[in-house]
């Protein structure tokens, strides 16, 4: 799939995360013929697709490309490497260097490929990796953390009852969501360790819980007080404004609950709070207010 049509349908799957129909166009007709991707009506109009089209082109584009088409970027470029071995400039068309790299840290050691790494005594963000060079993880907890100034503040913050287990972690950081440093290679990272304990790291705000879910991670890191959630937001002085433009991911909760039915989230208690609050609370807020963390499972 080109970076044209993996654009096009990117955006109108995530506009329509459990189904939908798209006006035919060129491209319309092309995800339709090359995909066979959902259905079109009798006059050729529209184009229907369900959730389990969405789903199976998915897999389909995983397998091809290796990134997710509902949240990654198109890995339109190559490393200065790979260019290089055939193009007088190795910056023609290359993602920045960092592009292959992830951020980690730990409480303790880091123990990858079979060898244990020590941290620097000094406060730091962590360590860069090739993310293609670590083939196995020795800790049995990976956490993705949604925002870096955490990553260097880790001993900050309050674990409660699962200090121990969290300790012996490794964390690891999401990436910026500018252009220039997509969080898609961390996201793979993540996703490709499915046989240990993933745990995601967000904001309690509907952004940050549909990035738990999202993630692949079978548990959200969160707050374990609503009660400290409620003070915390009574605190904080200011305007809010980023609760106000996180409706997408506001209706993306809510149908998640409608299609779970009966069955009742463990998040849902803090979104419901949050939507009575119309209040965000960041990952820094967590670390300055030192408030007790949990475990909250997603899956």
């Amino acid at each position: 799939m080109n970076k044209q049509l993996y654009d096009f349908t990117q955006d109108k799957l995530q506009k329509s995360r459990q189904g939908g129909q798209i006006k035919n166009s060129v491209l319309t007709t092309k995800l339709y013929e090359d995909y066979n991707f959902g259905q079109f009506d009798l006059s050729k109009q529209w184009l229907s697709f369900s959730l389990e089209n969405i789903l199976a082109l998915s897999e389909e584009i995983k397998s091809s490309l290796g990134v997710d088409i509902r949240h990654d970027a198109y890995p339109d470029k190559q490393s200065r490497e790979t260019n290089a071995a055939n193009n007088r400039s190795e910056k023609d068309n290359s993602y920045a260097v960092s592009k292959d790299f992830i951020l980690i840290n730990s409480l303790s050691k880091i123990n990858i490929n079979q060898k244990s790494l020590e941290l620097a005594p000094l406060t730091s963000l962590g360590i860069y990796v090739k993310a293609d060079d670590i083939i196995t993880i020795e800790h049995k907890t990976i956490i993705l953390v949604e925002n870096l100034a955490v990553m260097a503040n880790l001993s900050a913050l309050n674990l409660a009852s699962h200090a121990e287990e969290l300790t012996e972690a490794l964390w690891v950081y999401r990436g910026d969501i500018k252009k220039q440093q997509h969080t898609g290679t961390a996201y793979q990272f993540f996703r490709r360790f499915e046989h240990h304990k993933r745990v995601c790291f967000s904001d309690v705000d509907p952004k940050g819980i549909e990035i738990a879910i999202t993630s692949h991670a079978d548990y959200w890191l969160t707050i374990k007080s609503i009660d400290e959630y409620i003070n915390t937001l009574q605190e904080l002085k200011g305007t809010e404004k980023e609760w106000f433009e996180q409706n997408l991911a506001i209706k993306f909760l809510q149908r998640t609950l409608t299609e779970q039915q009966e069955k009742k989230s463990d998040w849902q208690n803090i979104f419901t709070v949050g939507c009575q609050r119309q209040k965000t609370l960041k990952q820094e807020h967590i670390v300055a207010h030192k408030l007790a963390l949990t475990l909250l499972k997603l899956s």
